[in-house]
């Protein structure tokens, strides 16, 4: 049986679930993690003057080398106006405006001062220890567009900019719902055949990291409380419903059934081991989305499939950086569906290579932290041994992958898209 790959399961998804519209205005201050709703031009240049990049003396650069007459100070806020005669210099701060007519700025510790005077020895180039106007940005530069996310570095950006205030998408609502009998939270003592719902805290974490609002509910592995969850009057409110438990074939796995007999189902399965038994449907206008379980499956579900979805929601697209690498090590196995190995990069002087020396079950979520890079492995392979050449993906978020989304203006074409 083919199941659909990972790319056609995003694609399903994103057809089907319309991406945010609603906008709303937030302090700059506030905005971290939000993404940009508007597009942002300098609204003026930076910097807006021409300023000394170092304390020492301004002068006309073509009048050196030579000696010049102390003319006035000037320091960063102020503004020298009084006017300058041919051979004079000015005292001048790092960050000072460079009063008119001069065009260079010699550090203090390479002249000799005294008596009012400056003696100039060597010749000065004209824009030394000068930066220019707009030199970073002119004004009117186009610095971001709808779907940037918004971390430190970019809020710096929009404060350069001039902006206080910025328009961004609103907050995805989702509620996210663990199913287990077995589940306790975290916190308590272990009974027998009982173990931490660590879905719980794990998804919570990564929804709030994309800026989402998240309701979290727990069902028993009942087809009654499956019912009434789904038929919940507020289920159309949130974006997303995800799920995680109850999506494979066993006999409490309720959550599959009922999409199956009452929701339209969009796809169940895809292409992708560890992470195949996932489901997607539409049920009273909002998208559910069903993970396994097993933390460490619905982990690469998250990655491959759930976040590129979600940051398209807010307009944007996930910079996957896709690169060619080796095995490091054998694999030993065929590979039925597509794999996804959980690997370390390591530079050789012949090109990277991909340690796959981490402990790749299923139900291990310790190695996504540890991790660099997926490793694909096509279905249908034979075991594959050391110094095959594979693709690699860098997915934002994974192991110490810094979590970010761009404008979709910003981003080469990719599969993903």
């Amino acid at each position: 049986m083919r199941y659909i790959s990972v790319e056609e399961a995003i694609a399903l998804l994103i057809h089907h679930t319309p991406p945010l519209q609603e906008t709303e205005w937030v302090p700059l201050t506030q905005s971290s993690g939000r993404t940009l709703a508007m597009t942002i031009t300098a609204q003026s240049a930076a910097p807006p003057f021409a300023r000394s990049a170092m304390d020492g003396y301004a002068l006309k650069a073509l009048d050196t080398p030579g000696t010049f007459r102390i003319a006035g100070y000037v320091s960063a806020g102020e503004v020298l106006t009084k006017p300058l005669q041919a051979g004079d210099a000015v005292r001048i701060m790092t960050g000072a405006p460079l009063p008119e007519g001069l065009d260079a700025v010699i550090e203090q510790e390479a002249v000799e001062q005294q008596a009012g005077v400056v003696h100039v020895a060597q010749r000065v180039q004209p824009g030394r220890n000068v930066t220019l106007q707009g030199s970073e940005f002119p004004q009117g530069t186009v610095l971001m567009r709808p779907g940037q996310r918004l971390g430190s570095l970019q809020i710096g950006v929009l404060a350069l900019g001039g902006y206080a205030h910025i328009a961004v998408y609103r907050r995805l609502r989702v509620l996210l719902v663990t199913s287990g009998d077995e589940l306790i939270d975290p916190g308590n003592a272990l009974g027998p055949g009982q173990i931490y719902n660590v879905n719980a805290s794990l998804f919570y974490s990564l929804l709030h990291e994309l800026g989402a609002d998240v309701t979290v509910q727990h069902l028993p592995d009942t087809l009654d409380a499956v019912h009434e969850f789904f038929n919940r009057p507020d289920l159309a409110a949130y974006d997303l419903v995800l799920t995680t438990g109850g999506v494979s074939v066993g006999d409490k796995d309720h959550i599959i059934h009922f999409l199956q007999q009452r929701a339209q189902l969009l796809f169940w399965r895809t292409d992708m081991h560890p992470g195949k038994s996932i489901a997607a449907a539409r049920y009273q206008g909002t998208t559910i989305l069903a993970l396994s379980g097993n933390p460490g499956a619905a982990l690469m579900s998250w990655y491959n499939i759930a976040l590129p979805f979600l940051v398209a929601l807010l307009h944007a697209q996930l910079p996957i950086e896709r690169m060619s690498g080796r095995l490091l090590q054998d694999f030993p196995k065929k590979t039925r569906e597509t794999r996804f190995l959980r690997a370390k990069l390591i530079r050789q002087p012949d090109g990277w290579y991909f340690d796959t020396n981490l402990p790749q079950q299923s139900d291990r979520i310790t190695t996504y932290e540890a991790a660099d890079v997926l490793v694909v492995i096509p279905h249908g392979s034979p075991p594959v041994p050391a110094g095959t050449v594979l693709e690699g993906r860098k997915i934002p978020g994974l192991g110490s992958l810094h979590l970010t989304w761009l404008a979709r203006e910003n981003i080469a074409s990719d599969p993903n898209s």
